[in-house]
């Protein structure tokens, strides 16, 4: 006789295939072939740095070319990420899911130290190439905060790496009163 799982109730009910030896807090994520893998439900690395518009945390000095932001980073909640300070700031992924799709936000209130008004342009790198559709750009005027979101999304696989790189019409200081960066990935 064959019994069908549809049918089975109550205490004839039974984990999954592979729980005994799950990690905590993972769920079981089917690949289509018949089998799966156990991983954690989300990722997540959130940094910014400390808000100060009196004396600005964090300055730049920017060029016409992408230049990588590299402020010091003051962690909050990371899952399966890396903050990583060296060579520059970037959030390094270390899952080791196939490919975890990532959405990443960046938000930040910045100025001109001095000068006349500059178009200042920023884009999201991961690996060190430019993530498309991730570059945004604000007139920055001396004296005067503005606020500007970048966002993007890609998938990451274990080392892969993302970065906030910077660059202005012309030569200028650009400070930053807030900036913060948001990495987020489910399953």
């Amino acid at each position: 006789m064959t019994i069908q799982h549809n049918l089975i109730t109550g205490s004839d009910l039974h984990e999954p295939k592979g729980v005994a030896t799950a990690a905590n807090k993972t769920v079981y994520v089917a690949n289509g072939s018949a089998s799966g893998a156990w991983v954690l439900p989300s990722t997540t690395a959130n940094v910014s740095i400390a808000f100060n518009a009196a004396s600005p945390t964090y300055t730049q000095a920017n060029t016409t070319s992408d230049v990588v932001l590299d402020p010091t980073w003051v962690s909050g909640v990371v899952s399966n990420f890396t903050v990583l300070t060296s060579p520059n700031a970037r959030i390094r992924y270390d899952g080791t899911d196939t490919a975890r799709n990532v959405t990443i936000t960046v938000t930040m209130a910045c100025n001109q130290a001095s000068g006349s008004n500059k178009d200042v342009e920023f884009a999201l790198f991961k690996n060190g190439t430019e993530l498309p559709g991730s570059r945004s750009i604000r007139t920055t005027t001396t004296g005067d905060w503005g606020n500007i979101a970048v966002i993007g999304s890609t998938a990451m696989v274990t080392n892969d790496y993302i970065e906030i790189k910077s660059k202005a019409s012309a030569a200028a200081t650009i400070q930053y009163a807030s900036l913060s960066m948001s990495v987020i990935g489910v399953v």
